[in-house]
């Protein structure tokens, strides 16, 4: 997970909870298509807008209000992984780099705030994330201490098992949970870089509680209803690249970790397949909210 360097965010135990979660839901490809032509105008506007803000290789400062803050706030950005549109024109990566003074970026925000708003997370909620290593962990462990965290490690830990660090090492396709453990499970950028990542979405439905909630952001497609494989792993453990191999940051791995997939609008029907009894992709904007960068894209299931 990218997040700049701030003070150590948090939240009120008992959350404002006022601030809706700026998002449209879509269950299909199809529901989307028929809004398609409207959301491409509200985009290219909201592009020209974006760019408009940000001079190129200035600073950026931005007022807005933190849905998490709950009060007005300067947000910040840089340059670092500018996103380059199709005419040439580039604009800040407003998803990782912009950035509330309570440290967390506009992906991070958006998912703690969904979790809060639409999910129904409370500080007595027993929750797994997929990551340990992280402020994001620090920050939701901090609002409900009944959270549960891991990394998937190589140092020869079992699953299941804390290294000397302290990190449980738990492998996302052969959780050791007991069925039903969990009200929420969150993961953020990884379902990407798991290479069964079907067996991963039986078992998030396996150890959450019926009615309980998966929050699951990844590389998204909403332009493709069929999930675009971009490397394949072999019986023998050998990697077959079907495209340029495409790397992501790691907390774990200074050279980074592969990614196998970005996802199509099948993957809802995969979270079904799966044991979830609702899946949708929520697309997320907001001005005030600093949820820029065109739309945000959040999955949520429901066991």
């Amino acid at each position: 997970m990218k997040m700049l360097n701030r003070q150590q965010p948090s939240i009120p135990r008992e959350w404002n909870d006022k601030t809706p979660f700026p998002s449209q839901s879509f269950t299909s490809m199809t529901a989307f298509l028929a809004r398609r032509m409207e959301l491409r105008d509200i985009l290219l506007a909201r592009n020209d807008r974006e760019i408009a803000l940000a001079p190129e290789g200035r600073p950026i400062q931005l007022p807005g209000r933190c849905g998490l803050c709950d009060k007005a706030v300067s947000f910040s950005a840089d340059w670092e992984h500018p996103r380059t549109l199709a005419d040439g024109r580039r604009m800040p990566n407003w998803r990782e780099r912009l950035v509330c003074p309570c440290g967390l970026n506009s992906r991070l925000r958006a998912s703690m705030h969904f979790m809060l708003a639409n999910c129904g997370l409370t500080s007595d909620a027993e929750i797994y994330l997929t990551e340990q290593t992280t402020p994001f962990f620090e920050l939701v462990r901090q609002f409900a201490p009944g959270t549960v965290g891991s990394e998937f490690l190589v140092d020869g830990t079992a699953r299941g098992q804390c290294n000397r660090k302290g990190l449980r090492h738990e492998d996302v396709t052969q959780l050791t949970f007991a069925n039903d453990r969990f009200d929420m499970l969150g993961s953020f950028d990884v379902l990407e870089h798991v290479p069964n990542y079907k067996a991963a979405l039986r078992e998030m439905a396996r150890v959450l509680k019926p009615g309980g909630h998966a929050v699951l952001t990844f590389p998204y497609r909403i332009d493709l209803q069929n999930t675009l494989v971009r490397a394949v792993k072999q019986q023998d453990q050998t990697i077959k690249h079907l495209l340029p191999a495409e790397y992501h940051g790691d907390p774990m791995r200074a050279e980074g970790v592969l990614c196998y997939y970005h996802f199509g609008w099948d993957v809802l029907d995969d979270m079904r397949g799966a044991g979830f009894s609702h899946a949708a992709c929520h697309m997320y904007w907001s001005w005030e909210l600093g949820y820029l960068g065109g739309f945000g894209i959040i999955l949520h299931g429901i066991r």
